[in-house]
């Protein structure tokens, strides 16, 4: 069996290129309905098949999991649960994941049958120098064992003719560092202190950063920043600083209720999206050492006042970012401190609860926690906090008490995908392709003759089937006509070849396959010759050889919204974890669309395209001379010429957010092919010096390779020496 469209591949950066990394995790909730069912009695000689699940996003890519089951002796055995990358094209040659099993006996009888990654596995996306095609062969899949005790107890864990299956997903991520590593350039001139003396002009260079428009006042030190900057990631920066505050028309403003530490540290922080402040590890859980108990006082310290900041200046993501540190830390000394530090703030209602649970956990917690020199000084200073606090434990211990024998209850639910298979929903269909005149065909050894089938419907989908017949061998494929979606369509073919006595003379199959927006058609290459066609089937009167295609399709299993979500205050689905969006590159985007605090206009193909000077300085040094040439000339615009507008707001869109839009989006936006953009979007990146943009760019195009423009690509690919397209697009087929 041949796949007509491979997987696209990239290469491994080296290790010294990598980027900080950390574990993005998810759960998926996949429910199978008829699970005893044999759904399978159409196709009796195929022993073995697989069910897929619905689609679901983990570290920034898309999964399923394909449940494998093997009669015997008519009765059905779940073998194996495959976890599937279905990302179709990614810039990492690796994609790094653990995985876990969880299945719950539905009455609570037995304990769940469990199973989980030592370490973790790699999903070899790129294989080495050869193209393979196949999902597995390309390392999209990795084979989880059902857990043991499962085995030989199906019963315990099928309630109804429904199992369950709990898959969590860690991914290792790689923090997309390269805005934030451009930016902090900025911080690091905004960090340098004036010198008292005399300064000495620097000599005039085209590629000098713009120096700082505000300087801080806190505690007596001076700290310089750029109103964009802050404005950007800031709404109360922003009228404070650009709006008609008074500040807004000063180039000092003094912060008195704040540290300096403090206030650089959320300078750094706005600037970069670093926080340098860890939570607590299992191997510093327990501080025993004087130099371990003031490293903990002070972290803890730091992270209490940058809360308090970050809620003060509306910087989600910082504040996000303290609350998980702190529930991270929460022990008998701090759990005080955090409950002070978040009274009153809505926005940190998860973090009071987190505490919360922490007093009602165990009286003898409650008691060390009332012990304490922080809980006696606020004996003596806020009765009121206390009784508060107080009240919301006992209330607290009382809702457990009433759950206490509610399993359901004891693990707080987690932010999950779920989706359902039923073997009710599967939709079976037989089609048919007729061969004219197929005895002419046997000596035909010129151009490659092709056959089509009408246009039908299975399960919501419009498919068709294909046959070609060259040098005197029959080809058949399966082709899918419509969008697939993110888990693709999965079906069971079967090719047969009939005599006009209506019996199969000939079965080609069985195969399973998923079906993708990449790999929509799928059959056999050479299944059969012309000459086997005619010496061994009774031909009809007419000539013709009809091929008849089976068709189960074991799809879709039904998507639904997120499993176990709560959105009361306190409910663990609020859980802070990794901290989302908006980061850096967000808000650089939104300036960059709302035009806002813009400085400099460029002219490109007679449209003006207004950009910020800093932005541009900091990420595109070449750019940016040309800025500064014509602000020297005294020019109102930048004229950007030898270039298509529509390839110059990608230069612009990647200067601003490390990434670029789909080819195909800037081609119908410019109207213009796709080759046309795709050569015109690597020139860009020669010619600004865009390194990063290029390997994207040589990403998006693999994405786009086709019969149409592959040679075309071949030349672009040599002309940029860009080797790893050049090999794909000569092994394209």
């Amino acid at each position: 069996m041949t796949r007509r469209c491979p997987w696209k591949k990239r290469t491994t950066p080296p290790p010294a290129s990598r980027k900080p990394t950390s574990f993005v995790r998810a759960e998926h909730e996949f429910h199978i309905v008829g699970y005893k069912a044999d759904a399978r009695a159409a196709l009796a000689y195929n022993a073995n098949y697989s069910i897929l699940s619905g689609a679901f996003e983990v570290g920034g890519h898309t999964w399923a999991l394909e449940c494998s089951f093997h009669n015997n002796d008519d009765d059905e055995h779940l073998t194996s649960i495959t976890l599937l990358l279905l990302t179709p094209y990614t810039t990492q040659d690796a994609v790094v994941a653990k995985a876990r099993l969880r299945i719950e006996d539905p009455l609570g009888n037995w304990p769940a049958a469990v199973w989980e990654s030592d370490g973790t596995y790699t999903f070899h996306v790129w294989s080495g120098n050869t193209w393979l095609l196949s999902q597995s062969q390309a390392g999209r899949s990795w084979t989880l064992p059902v857990p043991d005790a499962f085995r030989g107890h199906e019963s315990r864990y099928v309630q109804d003719d429904r199992l369950v299956i709990l898959c969590t997903v860690e991914v290792l991520r790689e923090e997309d560092s390269g805005v934030a590593k451009d930016m902090h350039k900025l911080l690091l001139l905004s960090s340098e202190p004036k010198s008292t003396s005399t300064p000495t002009p620097a000599p005039a260079s085209p590629c000098m950063l713009p120096e700082p428009d505000v300087t801080f006042v806190v505690e007596q030190a001076e700290i310089q920043a750029h109103r964009l900057i802050l404005a950007m990631r800031s709404p109360v920066f922003a009228a404070e600083l650009l709006g008609e505050m008074r500040e807004g028309t000063t180039r000092r403003v003094m912060v008195d209720d704040m540290s300096a530490s403090t206030f650089r540290a959320m300078i750094r922080f706005i600037y970069t999206d670093e926080l340098r402040i860890k939570g607590k590890t299992p191997a510093t859980k327990k501080v025993v050492g004087c130099k371990e108990k003031r490293a903990a006082m002070r972290r803890l310290a730091m992270a209490l006042d940058l809360l308090v900041a970050a809620d003060r200046y509306d910087i989600e993501k910082l504040r996000l970012m303290c609350e998980k540190t702190l529930s991270e830390s929460i022990d008998t000394t701090s759990v005080m401190p955090t409950l002070m530090a978040v009274h009153g703030r809505h926005t940190c209602r998860q973090l009071e609860a987190s505490c919360i649970d922490y007093l009602a956990s165990d009286a003898n917690v409650y008691a060390n926690v009332k012990a304490t020199e922080e809980y006696k000084e606020l004996e003596e200073s806020c009765c009121s906090f206390l009784a508060d606090v107080t009240d919301k434990v006992a209330t607290t211990c009382i809702l457990a008490d009433n759950h206490a024998g509610d399993t359901t209850s004891v693990r707080r639910p987690e932010k999950r995908t779920a989706s359902t298979y039923n073997t009710s929903e599967l939709a079976h269909s037989i089609h048919e392709l007729r061969i004219p005149n197929i005895e002419s065909l046997q000596t035909s050894s010129g151009a490659k003759q092709r056959f089509s089938s009408d246009t039908f419907r299975i399960g919501g989908h419009d498919w068709k089937l294909d046959a070609s017949v060259k040098e005197g061998k029959i080809s058949v494929f399966a082709t899918l006509l419509t969008d697939p979606g993110k888990a693709g369509v999965r079906a069971l073919v079967c090719f047969m070849l009939d005599d006009p006595g209506g019996e199969t003379t000939l079965i080609i199959g069985p195969f399973e396959d998923t079906f993708t927006s990449q790999g929509a058609s799928y059959g056999y290459v050479d299944c059969t010759s012309v000459k086997d066609a005619v010496s061994s089937y009774m031909l009809p009167h007419d000539g013709s050889l009809t091929i008849r295609c089976e068709f189960i399709l074991t799809t879709k299993a039904r998507t639904g919204g997120t499993s176990g979500s709560d959105t009361s205050a306190g409910a663990g689905d609020d859980a802070p974890d990794v901290p989302p969006p908006p980061n850096v590159a967000y808000h650089l985007e939104q300036l960059l669309m709302s035009r806002k605090g813009s400085d400099v206009t460029f002219l490109v193909e007679k449209e003006e395209i207004h950009a910020h000077s800093l932005v541009i300085a900091a990420r595109c040094p070449a750019l940016y001379m040309m800025v500064v040439d014509s602000n020297q000339k005294k020019e109102h615009v930048v004229a950007v010429w030898y270039m298509r507008v529509g390839v110059f707001k990608a230069v612009l869109h990647f200067i601003y957010t490390d990434e670029l839009p789909p080819l195909e989006d800037i081609a119908v936006a410019a109207g213009h092919d796709v080759t046309t953009i795709a050569y015109g979007v690597l020139d860009a990146a020669a010619r600004f010096h865009l390194d990063g943009m290029k390997d994207k760019c040589e990403a998006l195009i693999g994405v786009c390779v086709s019969q149409q423009n592959v040679l075309a690509m071949i030349r672009l690919a040599g002309h940029h020496d860009r080797k790893k397209l050049q090999d794909y697009c000569m092994k394209f087929k």
